[in-house]
């Protein structure tokens, strides 16, 4: 598709890739980025034709939370119906009703709640973009007045009323998105996973409580991360620290460092990193059994300090998540 944009690809490879090898393509994005590719050298017909094989894999998909099954493109479906239908729009296809998986891909993302993975999130504006007729959507007041360009607005929650009204004679949609601070601090939870987070010595391996831990003292941080049900999940472990600690050894301890502690069997990460103010991990995971990571803290601030929760979230499909409770930490003098 990229090489058909930039005039680069060969006309002879896409026809074959569409004539003969339409049905060993994976996924439904797939077919529509041929197709995307073909309509971009003028070969409706073909385009056409991938964008309806397109349509037809992703037609009768249910649209609740989609199963964790390993995908090698970080795809989700609702991130395909998004992808088929921005590309569809692009390449003017008529093979797509673009009304219909519109209206199917907004209850999609109404499904799916407020998390959503970077490929969705990139395709959905990618999608509403391609559907834009006139960027100007004449009809639309704010307070009375008409709106010149695309409405977008930061709304503070100290600012007045409102009004927003619809004077043309189509309906527009409009979307609300809330961001703010909870008031009551959530307790620990989440969907798919729990997750733990415990201190312990170096010397013998006894569990420290983090309200009162002495200035200098360095401590093994432990994150345990339980699935509740067998999956496949590219996962983001998130461990903020409070602002008392700081990380000691920048390394994730592995079996071998830790042969005092024969209960911990730390896994290894594909990626990790210790930043100044929180540890973050990446672990691909394909097992319903828990894992266990581990990493060495220093106390140097005295102080009573704020500690954040530490998270883990599937980075494709972030339904399933979870966080520990927050609380506080104490370093003495």
């Amino acid at each position: 598709m990229v090489l058909a944009r930039e005039g680069a690809a060969r006309m002879g490879d896409l026809r074959y890739y569409a004539d003969v090898k339409a049905d060993a393509l994976a996924t439904p994005l797939a077919l529509a980025q041929l197709g995307a590719a073909l309509a971009a050298y003028g070969d409706q017909t073909r385009a056409d034709r991938m964008f309806a094989a397109a349509r037809q894999r992703i037609t009768g998909q249910d649209q609740g939370t989609e199963a964790q099954l390993w995908r090698a493109d970080y795809g989700t479906r609702l991130r395909d119906r998004a992808g088929v239908l921005a590309l569809a729009a692009e390449a003017g296809s008529a093979a797509v009703d673009r009304a219909m998986m519109a209206g199917t891909l907004a209850g999609a993302l109404a499904g799916a709640g407020p998390h959503l993975s970077p490929q969705e999130q990139a395709w959905t504006l990618l999608a509403a973009r391609a559907l834009i007729d006139d960027p100007a959507l004449s009809g639309l007041t704010i307070d009375g007045e008409p709106v010149s360009g695309l409405l977008v607005r930061k709304v503070m929650a100290r600012d007045g009323p409102m009004s927003v009204a619809n004077t043309g004679m189509r309906a527009a949609d409009i979307t609300l998105t809330t961001l703010g601070v909870p008031l009551v601090v959530p307790a620990a939870g989440g969907y798919g996973y729990a997750i733990s987070r415990r201190y312990f010595t170096l010397d013998d391996g006894s569990e420290v409580a983090p309200d009162s831990v002495a200035k200098g003292t360095r401590l093994m941080a432990v994150i345990e991360v339980q699935p509740f049900e067998k999956g496949e999940a590219r996962l983001i472990i998130d461990d903020p620290l409070p602002a008392g600690l700081e990380i000691d050894n920048p390394n994730l301890l592995r079996s071998a460092d830790v042969r005092r502690h024969e209960w911990l069997d730390p896994v290894a990460a594909q990626h990790a990193e210790f930043r100044a103010d929180r540890f973050v991990a990446a672990i691909d995971w394909r097992s319903d059994k828990p894992f266990r990571l581990a990493y060495i803290v220093r106390a140097v601030s005295p102080g009573s300090y704020h500690h954040p929760a530490a998270t883990v979230e599937d980075m494709y499909r972030p339904a399933y998540r979870a966080h520990t409770g927050t609380g506080q930490m104490r370093v003495t003098e």
